[in-house]
């Protein structure tokens, strides 16, 4: 393995890790293997193995604030589709009982339910607006004022509609917010295990000089000079409570090492957010059954199956 994106620390450092213990082993136990960065301060392993669960407990963090955010917009987004049926019913009792008067002229036309906050909401605001000095006018025949909607909605009540969207959407930005610090919490604890994984590479030929064969077998930081390997087919479906189960079709590379399936939590893949969630050897049944982030109702996942070559590509 090697570091191929963020996703990709968990299982690297594992194999670092377990390298370590080995070097452990073979040196005299009053002397372990320390790994020495700027500004003489030395690592050990048990402090390297502290700083890796810290960063899978970041990553699970990154994850359930990707789910707040996402839940945040599922929210905005069944607003918008009861905010919008509501404008169209106004508008349909506009055009039925004030056709030919001055608020004809003003009718606002529709949002796209995928506009933005500023441009769904513009039009919203125009109908309230209209709708109260539809109120202060002169009703036309077969309407009685105030007008109200389907279920009674007032315009007040379609104001407060209005006025919890933008709430939504300020719950929204916070919540992206939220994810943008808890990443480069993240990315902070993955820049120090890099640093040590650099430095330990460094010190392991000079500390296991008479142990060539744990100097041969480090793990490596980056892939080695090769290929990138043809992607496979895949598909997931879901099993109830809270899985996903994930086929995939065999790699056909004769340098092979295993499959890995990675994921994050959103509508989209995200090489940045996503993190290794199983992995398969080369033999094994072509298929993974996970419960990765479909805990709530609502939540949503991508996912992706790596081919990954004894090169680390």
């Amino acid at each position: 393995m090697a570091i191929t994106g963020p996703g990709s620390y968990g299982p690297t450092t594992q194999e670092f890790l377990a390298h370590w213990q080995q070097c452990n082993t073979a040196l005299p136990l009053a002397t372990p293997l320390l790994v020495r960065l700027p500004k003489n301060v030395s690592i050990t392993r048990a402090q390297f193995s502290t700083q890796r669960q810290g960063l899978i407990t970041q990553q699970g963090v990154v994850q359930g604030k990707l789910t707040d955010l996402q839940l945040a917009r599922g929210t905005i987004v069944l607003q918008k589709i009861e905010l919008l049926e509501r404008f169209n019913q106004f508008t349909t009792a506009l055009d039925a009982y004030w056709q030919n008067t001055i608020f004809a002229l003003a009718r606002p036309l529709a949002p796209g339910l995928t506009y933005g906050q500023e441009l769904f909401s513009r039009p919203l605001g125009d109908a309230m607006k209209l709708w109260t000095k539809m109120n202060a006018a002169l009703a036309p025949v077969g309407v009685t004022l105030p007008l109200t909607l389907k279920g009674g909605m007032a315009v007040g009540d379609f104001a407060s509609a209005i006025s919890a969207l933008q709430f939504a959407y300020d719950d929204e930005q916070n919540k992206d917010q939220d994810v943008i610090l808890e990443r480069g919490n993240r990315n902070t604890i993955q820049a120090g295990l890099y640093d040590i994984m650099k430095s330990y590479r460094e010190v392991v030929p000079k500390k296991l000089e008479d142990f060539p064969v744990l100097v041969e077998t480090m793990p490596r930081l980056t892939p080695l000079p090769g290929h990138t390997p043809d992607a496979v087919n895949s598909s997931a479906i879901f099993e109830a409570p809270d899985k996903s189960k994930v086929v995939y079709d065999a790699s056909t590379d004769a340098m092979l090492h295993s499959y890995q399936l990675r994921g994050n939590v959103g509508d989209d893949y995200s090489d940045e957010d996503s993190q290794v969630i199983a992995t398969n050897e080369p033999g094994a049944p072509r298929e993974f059954v996970v419960p990765f982030g479909l805990n709530q109702p609502g939540a949503r996942i991508a996912l992706k199956v790596y081919v990954i070559l004894t090169t680390g590509n």
